[in-house]
């Protein structure tokens, strides 16, 4: 991901109806960069690059532009992308984690 070039991580998850998910981005130490989706969601569902598996609509903020949540473009190095989805329907948390890449323009 190289945000000086406008490039942004769009990301495919899925969850079950009833769910809370949110979804945050980390650096290596723990510390919060920011928040990318936080919302209740009451059909089951993959979201893929931002598309809306109920209706087809697109939601921006199912991508990372590489900006922290003062909308400051985040240092090189390694983050962390970390989605949970909350089913209320059974009290379960789903949870994953994965590393994202930030460069810059060669």
């Amino acid at each position: 991901l190289i945000p000086s070039l406008g490039e942004t991580l769009d990301f495919v998850y899925s969850h079950p109806a009833n769910s809370r998910v949110i979804i945050r981005i980390y650096d290596l130490a723990g510390r919060f960069i920011t928040s990318v989706v936080d919302k209740y969601i009451e059909d089951s569902g993959t979201w893929h690059n931002g598309v809306d598996p109920t209706d087809g609509s697109d939601s921006p903020s199912s991508s990372w532009d590489g900006r922290d949540h003062l909308g400051q473009i985040v240092p090189i190095g390694t983050y962390l992308i970390h989605i949970e989805a909350y089913n209320f329907s059974t009290g379960e948390t789903y949870q994953d984690m994965a590393p994202i890449v930030v460069g810059v323009n060669p």
